[in-house]
C-alpha cells in the first residue's frame, strides 16, 4: 500500500472530523511503518494533510479496499483490537465510501499476520455489497 496518494487520503479521513486524536495517530504511524514509509515522509504527509478529505476521489475502488485491508490487518497484528481502533477503522470505511459493518467482514476474513496474503479477488467481490449509494 506504500502509495502516498493512499496516505494521504487516510490522513484527510482522520483529520475530517476536527477530531484526529493520539490512538488515530498512533494507528496511522504503524500502518506507515509496516508499509515502508520513512517517519519523514510521514510528517510531511500529516503536515500538508488535505482535511477535507477530498483526495478520496482520487482513490478507485481497489485503492479503498486495499486501504481497509491493511488497516484490519494492522489493528490485528498485536493480538489484541480496541473499540478505539475498531472506531477509527469505521470511520475511514465511511469516508471511503463504506458502511461500518464492512470493518466487521473484513475483520472476519483477514488474520493479522502482515505477510499473509488475502484473497483480494474475493474481498473486492463481497466487499461490494457494502457501498454506501
Amino acid at each position: 500500500m506504500k502509495d502516498v496518494v493512499k496516505f494521504r487520503a487516510l490522513i484527510g479521513i482522520a483529520q475530517a472530523d476536527g477530531d484526529f486524536d493520539s490512538a488515530e495517530k498512533e494507528f496511522i504511524r504503524n500502518l506507515a511503518e509496516l508499509e515502508g514509509l520513512s517517519m519523514k515522509e510521514l510528517k510531511e504527509l500529516l503536515q500538508t494533510a488535505d482535511k477535507t478529505g477530498n483526495l478520496v476521489k482520487d482513490l478507485d475502488f481497489d485503492d479503498k479496499i486495499d486501504i481497509l485491508t491493511y488497516m484490519v490487518k494492522l489493528m490485528k497484528i498485536d493480538g489484541k483490537v480496541l473499540i478505539s481502533e475498531i472506531k477509527f477503522c469505521e470511520k475511514v470505511a465511511r469516508g471511503l465510501g463504506f458502511e461500518e459493518k464492512s470493518i466487521g467482514f473484513l475483520s472476519g476474513i483477514i488474520e493479522g499476520n502482515p505477510t499473509d496474503t488475502p484473497n483480494f479477488g474475493s474481498i473486492k467481490h463481497r466487499m461490494r455489497k457494502y457501498i454506501i449509494e
